[in-house]
């Protein structure tokens, strides 16, 4: 270990994007504080590749070792962009990647990562709609336009996923193919403990269920309960960090092992901290928690 116990600091959703270049400064003066030895970002930096590197480059001045998850966000593209392939793969596998490495971090999703003998291991994951609310009458069609009710998923538009023969991919497409990753980087970590992050969700205790249409729709975009159970298999998980739903969690999920700790806790959009100062918003989402050696 780094020292009798690895000190971990994490969070997601920074959107620096739309919070603007304060929210970069206060979330390096929290981590600052908080004095971890690996500081952990899962998904959702910014779209725009160059407010990415600049957020991650600030981070990473701000701790000893920055690991980061893609987020939806990040593998935002267009259409245009795609059919010269700038698809949504190139940015998970090419882009961001290259990025992190610029930046001396190390992206999660292109491997697994040990440090001080504890694993790490990434998957942005995504919509297979074992998350969706059965009761709701949309179709697969609406689910794969991400459009119901007035409402409109943006992933459905800006998430561009194309196969070998150039054909866009369905959402449990990817899904399946990077749950498929997450496994084999899973079986790959030579690691006995794991810290296993993702940015969209794995469990039902995750998902904010309410009787309302469009949120009842947009639950279907949560995650994968199968990844969950990828997860929850593999005894030397000590830990899983995951964000997307801008709602904080910290569940306990059973074992026969033992409990698995699930945590989420985002910074998210300005809106959705009202009153509050980017310095307030950052010491709330940013979490640290102590891996015992």
């Amino acid at each position: 270990m780094l020292s009798p116990s690895m000190r971990l600091a994490f969070t997601s959703d920074i959107h620096t994007d739309s919070n603007g270049p304060e929210m970069i400064q206060a979330l390096a003066d929290r981590a600052r504080a908080l004095a971890p030895d690996v500081l952990l970002i899962s998904g959702d930096i910014a779209t725009d590749p160059r407010i990415w590197l600049q957020t991650v480059l600030a981070l990473r001045a701000a701790a000893p070792e920055l690991l980061l998850v893609a987020g939806n966000h990040d593998v935002w593209t267009t259409p245009e962009l795609a059919a010269q392939g700038l698809d949504s793969w190139a940015r998970l596998d090419r882009l961001l990647p290259a990025l992190a490495a610029e930046a001396g971090a190390r992206l999660l999703d292109a491997g697994p990562v040990v440090i001080g003998g504890v694993g790490f291991v990434g998957s942005l994951g995504w919509y297979d709609l074992s998350t969706r609310d059965p009761l709701l009458d949309a179709t697969d069609d609406d689910y794969e336009r991400g459009v119901f009710g007035g409402l409109r998923w943006m992933d459905g538009a800006r998430a561009v996923w194309l196969d070998a023969e150039k054909r866009r991919m369905r959402h449990p497409e990817v899904a399946a193919r990077l749950l498929a990753r997450l496994d084999q980087h899973m079986l790959a970590c030579p690691a006995d403990r794991l810290v296993v992050a993702t940015h969209t969700l794995a469990f039902e205790g995750q998902i904010h269920r309410k009787d309302h249409p469009g949120w009842r729709f947009v639950n279907a975009f949560m995650g994968s309960l199968p990844m969950g159970e990828r997860i929850l298999r593999d005894p030397r998980v000590a830990l899983h960090i995951a964000g997307h739903t801008h709602l904080r969690s910290d569940i306990q999920l059973p074992r026969p092992d033992g409990p698995l700790r699930a945590v989420v806790s985002p910074v998210g959009y300005r809106r959705e901290w009202p009153g509050a100062t980017a310095e307030e918003a950052a010491q709330q989402a940013m979490r640290v928690v102590e891996l015992a050696g």
